[in-house]
């Protein structure tokens, strides 16, 4: 089964030749942006896209995260936190602390990181 290319990079399956129906509307289809398998149902452009509009929209990961923007920390002060290697007192973290777990000042876990990565 050969295909085509269809513009922004989207290749197109020529189905013609398969006698390919829509499953909802029985619309002959002709192409397709994918190939066909036989214990599934297809769909006409129309019909996909109606169809597709009941569901909830998939979030863009990268665009729902706000990278380089400020980042929110928690002001743990209250807690009396010190770091688990220096002993430095900490006051706010970048993230809800656990009491099971250790934390660790910016410094000491710089340098936890960096070993890490060796």
């Amino acid at each position: 089964m050969g295909y085509q290319d269809q513009g922004a990079g989207r290749q197109m399956f020529d189905v013609s030749s398969l006698g390919i129906q829509c499953a909802s509307c029985g619309t002959k289809i002709n192409e397709l942006p994918f190939e066909p398998k036989s214990d599934r149902p297809v769909y006409c452009r129309d019909c996909n896209r109606s169809r597709n509009a009941d569901r909830p929209q998939r979030s863009n990961f990268r665009q729902n995260q706000n990278f380089g923007g400020p980042r929110q920390t928690f002001d743990v002060s209250s807690l009396g936190l010190k770091c688990a290697n220096c002993q430095t007192g900490i006051t706010e973290l970048p993230f809800e602390p656990k009491t099971d777990q250790p934390v660790y000042c910016r410094e000491c876990n710089r340098e936890r990181r960096q070993n890490f990565r060796r």
